[in-house]
């Protein structure tokens, strides 16, 4: 399996904390991750579920979809 170097990945957290004011018991977590390849430019975007453990796990599997693709190179 191919890994991809940290220092080559930006991972930022969406929606940014404290921008809801009312809302539920688990509003105000930020459960949206943007991981972007900084060589390539190449982000990716998850926002299906609240754990953002599993979102940022999904938006690398794409991001390493997108770099490993034979129509990417």
């Amino acid at each position: 399996m191919i890994d991809i170097p940290a220092d080559e990945i930006k991972i930022e957290v969406w929606p940014i904390p404290g921008i809801h004011e009312r809302g539920g018991q688990h509003c105000g977590y930020p459960s949206g991750v943007r991981v972007t390849h900084l060589p390539s430019s190449i982000s990716a975007y998850v926002n299906t579920g609240r754990s953002q453990h599993i979102n940022k796990t999904i938006a690398m599997d794409m991001i390493l979809a997108a770099i490993t693709h034979p129509n990417f190179r």
